[in-house]
């Protein structure tokens, strides 16, 4: 990369920053903020308890495992930081979330895109993207998700290119940060690692010191919070302890006809008083029962809605009903789902045909096995943003593109 080329991409990276944080700020200034329950109250109530020095708890004497400690760890940073917990605080650093975010994201685009400005309008349209700016009211995930879930995407596609050890170990400490934002992102290290046993065009060839590093950087950033839980709760739970909520969400949110609904099963299940695992016991009972519902419906559920667009603050504001598919629900698919998802099924057939990179070929992989791990646990729309600019990145590599834009000397090749 020449000197010309990178201070164009700084500047770049500065101005896409820039906008993204204006952009969200704006947004914030613009309506009144959503009130904080559900979800959101648990995770503030984790982060203003690390600010106070109380530790990760909800109240702020019982240890909390239920919940990943990233986002709440980072906001009550902030909070110390700042001095303040409100919610308006709380969006703030949401803000600077959303714009680190797509700065990262700019980075990963950087290294599939066909040149500069194809990277640019992709990281734009990251930063303007009313399904991503909008998140930022919420005191939820998302926008920390995003930002830690491209980071490492970048990183490993950087590793793939040009392979070496200290980018192994960064790629690894990455994905380590991004399990402990979201446990589901877990698989990513191994399914890198596994690409070494694909067949034919889509093995990538790995070096015993490079895997090491690899392994070695990812499981040194879990391990302090895993000693932690087992600490505190005598038990090995890696990040977070949320088997058992997921199974009972799934079994009290079943609506199977003909049958006694799930929420009353449920909720007959929890007022017994019985032990953890035989709480688990009766209701894996009831999804065995129902397995046509349970492993079949509810997946097919599961994978559309992970699919659809993100219309939290719609919906807060009373501008749909949830569940309701308004002109404004096509209107936000149509814009900026339906076209990816398109470009999604025609990249995954073109990472099949020679003469596309192993980097790009990660991608793709990684995207469907997240979406189909959702579909088998549970598809919310929101679940999908964090891996929402691997989805861009697909759909713009390959795109027709003057050469002369290319800021990467080492550029992956472009498939198509």
């Amino acid at each position: 990369m020449t000197e010309r080329t990178l201070d164009r991409v700084s500047v770049a990276a500065v101005l896409l920053f820039g906008v993204a944080l204006a952009t969200a700020l704006l947004f914030i200034l613009a309506y009144p903020l959503p009130v904080v329950q559900s979800d959101a109250a648990g995770y503030l109530d984790l982060a203003r308890n690390v600010a106070a020095g109380k530790g990760f708890s909800e109240d702020g004497v019982v240890p909390a495992v239920y919940r990943p400690p990233l986002f709440s760890g980072l906001l009550g940073g902030w909070f110390l930081l700042t001095g303040t917990s409100s919610p308006l605080s709380a969006a703030v650093f949401q803000s600077l979330m959303h714009a680190a975010g797509v700065a990262a994201a700019f980075l990963l685009f950087l290294e599939i895109a066909p040149s500069l400005a194809w990277a640019i309008a992709a990281a734009l349209w990251l930063a303007l993207n009313p399904m991503l700016f909008t998140r930022v009211v919420f005191v939820l995930q998302e926008p920390t998700l995003l930002l830690f879930t491209a980071l490492p995407a970048w990183l490993s596609v950087r590793l793939v290119n040009e392979p070496s050890g200290p980018r192994a170990a960064l790629a690894g400490a990455a994905w380590g940060l991004c399990s402990l934002a979201k446990v589901v992102a877990g698989f990513a290290p191994f399914l890198l690692l596994a690409m070494r046993f694909l067949p034919g065009r889509l093995r990538r060839e790995w070096r015993g010191a490079e895997a090491a590093a690899f392994l070695v950087c990812f499981v040194a950033v879990i391990a302090p919070w895993t000693v932690r839980n087992y600490v505190h709760f005598h038990r090995f739970i890696p990040v977070n302890g949320q088997g058992e909520g997921m199974l009972e969400w799934n079994v009290s949110h079943a609506e199977i006809p003909g049958e006694r609904p799930g929420s009353e099963y449920a909720a007959e299940v929890y007022r017994k008083g019985l032990p953890e695992e035989e709480r688990k016991s009766l209701l894996w009972r009831y999804v065995l029962d129902h397995p046509a519902y349970f492993f079949g419906y509810r997946i097919v559920r599961n994978a559309i809605h992970f699919g659809a667009p993100p219309r939290d603050w719609w919906d807060a504001r009373g501008l749909m009903r949830p569940g309701e598919h308004r002109l404004q629900f096509w209107i936000l698919s149509g814009l900026f789902h339906i076209p990816l998802y398109l470009m999604l099924l025609f990249r995954s057939w073109q990472g099949l045909q020679s003469g596309t990179s192993p980097a790009f070929r990660f991608l793709v992989i990684l995207y469907w096995v997240y979406w189909i791990q959702h579909a088998i646990v549970w598809g919310d729309p929101r679940f999908g943003v964090a891996v929402y600019p691997v989805l861009v990145g697909i759909a713009i590599a390959g795109a027709q593109a003057k050469r002369d834009g290319v800021v990467n000397a080492a550029r992956t090749s472009v498939p198509g």
